[in-house]
């Protein structure tokens, strides 16, 4: 299968069709909830990431359209999660230009924000970290202004190093 391909079944499809199975149940009883997990790269898609770029800007669609739907069943949150890079296998290798303004992620952390706003009967977004929460403001500056703070930021050369899931065992060789 296409790295492409298993982007979008892996990041949209899986989403939309979990969903699709358990949202029945949900309008029947009036409550739950659905989060949906994208990502900061989502707004501004990077260099050398068109693919995870758009699979993720998919899914934040899917879950403006679909809190749409749900405007009448008070029951039924929904939470959309747009985190930064996480320190897991998948970021392996990738270059985080600022660690000040674009600290790396742990997992934990942000499942820490998504079960607390379930525990609290929220909805809503959350972004992590703070620089997440004010990157849509990109898209409505000039073009210029875009391409400096892209440069600045260093997102179009952070995947020059990117390995993904890739390790090297005893012996350097490559593995998944």
């Amino acid at each position: 299968m296409l790295p492409t391909s298993r982007n979008f079944k892996t990041n949209l499809l899986s989403s939309f069709y979990t969903i699709k199975q358990f949202l029945p149940g949900m309008l029947k009883l009036n409550r739950g909830s659905i989060i949906t997990i994208s990502s900061v790269l989502s707004s501004i898609g990077p260099a050398q990431l068109s693919d995870y770029a758009a699979s993720k800007a998919a899914l934040k669609s899917l879950h403006s359209s679909l809190t749409a739907e749900l405007a009448d069943q008070p029951g039924i949150k929904t939470l959309l999660v747009t985190p930064g890079q996480l320190s897991t296998p998948l970021f392996y290798g990738v270059e985080t230009p600022s660690n000040f303004f674009a600290p790396v992620l742990e997992p934990v952390d942000v499942a820490k924000e998504i079960i607390a706003a379930i525990d609290g009967g929220l909805g809503g977004h959350i972004s992590m970290p703070v620089y997440s929460r004010w990157i849509g403001v990109m898209e409505v500056l000039p073009a210029s202004i875009q391409k400096f703070l892209r440069w600045a930021s260093g997102v179009d050369r952070a995947m020059a190093g990117f390995k993904g899931r890739k390790a090297l065992d005893q012996e350097g060789n490559e593995t998944w």
